[in-house]
């Protein structure tokens, strides 16, 4: 299993509430809709020590990345997404990473 790693930042001129509500709104519906999504997680950053870059971090889990690459491809996400972005992106980073538990937290089985 992979995760797809998102830093993101809403666009210049929107409020950190409107970012929030369509970050976790209609962006969320679209990916919804993905191939062979495994999971999703938003993490809105509450607080950033010194100068704030980003305003979340969005996490989707594949089996693979190519499983992670056809998802984002394929239509009619691909154009979703691309019509989607501008409404609420100012800029945004993604990774492929494999995630390696240390320690889980409490809640979490």
């Amino acid at each position: 299993m992979i995760k797809r790693i998102s830093l993101v930042a809403r666009k210049p001129g929107m409020t950190l509430e409107e970012f929030e509500c369509h970050w976790t709104g209609p962006h969320v519906e679209i990916v919804r809709q993905m191939e062979n999504l495994r999971g999703m997680r938003l993490n809105l950053i509450e607080a950033a020590e010194g100068e704030r870059e980003w305003d979340g971090i969005g996490e989707l889990w594949f089996d693979t990345i190519e499983d992670a690459r056809a998802a984002f491809a394929a239509e009619p996400v691909c154009s979703l997404l691309a019509d989607d972005r501008p409404k609420f992106l100012g800029k945004a980073q993604a990774y492929y990473v494999s995630e390696h538990v240390v320690m889980r937290p409490s809640h979490e089985p």
